[in-house]
């Protein structure tokens, strides 16, 4: 069910023209910064999007210009598993084989040290469960992750859902932010 699910959403992502990716990337990185969560938070792990995912470009760029310290995943590939490393510019990533772009230094950031984790994803239910790409990679870390870390997804309204199914291991984001709403799906109150 869920890789129908994750099938389905991807070509709903992929037939989205560069300009509307653009577009709507703008109105989702303008909700993101806007939330109490991200301004309060002094350590951030961000993504940089590719394949027509949310860009996160301009997130980053002024998450930096905010001191806010900035991790981004590095994987590996052959443990299944990212690690948070932390960068001070966009000239520090290196475009990889698999088309990612990635820290080129090692400066791992611990996740204790993380205020706020962005998270990638094919779909979001309004309930904060995801179906990201299957790999898994994504989920090994928010296991590993304080529950008392918020946790934003980012997607296209088009990939928003009512109800996606979900396992007991699944992690639930706090948050799902989308072109057209924000969705806190968890009781927390916004300065928790």
């Amino acid at each position: 069910m869920k890789e129908i699910i994750r099938l389905q959403n991807l070509a709903k992502r992929n037939s989205l023209s560069k300009k509307q990716v653009v577009e709507k990337s703008a109105l989702i990185g303008k909700r993101l910064l806007q939330l109490p969560e991200f301004k309060k938070a002094r350590a951030v792990m961000l993504y940089f999007g590719v394949n027509n995912e949310v860009e996160t470009q301009g997130i980053i760029e002024k998450a930096l210009l905010a001191r806010k310290r900035v991790a981004l995943p590095l994987t590996d590939f052959g443990g299944k598993k990212i690690a948070p490393e932390e960068i001070s510019s966009l000239k520090e990533l290196r475009k990889t084989k698999q088309g990612l772009f990635e820290p080129c230094a090692r400066k791992e950031v611990k996740t204790s040290d993380l205020d706020l984790i962005v998270v990638p994803g094919v779909a979001f239910d309004k309930q904060g469960n995801r179906i990201g790409t299957g790999k898994g990679f994504y989920d090994s870390l928010l296991r590993r992750t304080s529950t008392r870390i918020p946790l934003v997804g980012l997607c296209f309204e088009e990939n928003l859902h009512e109800r996606l199914p979900s396992e007991s291991h699944d992690v639930k984001m706090d948050i799902v932010v989308t072109d057209k709403q924000t969705v806190r799906c968890k009781a927390a109150p916004p300065n928790a």
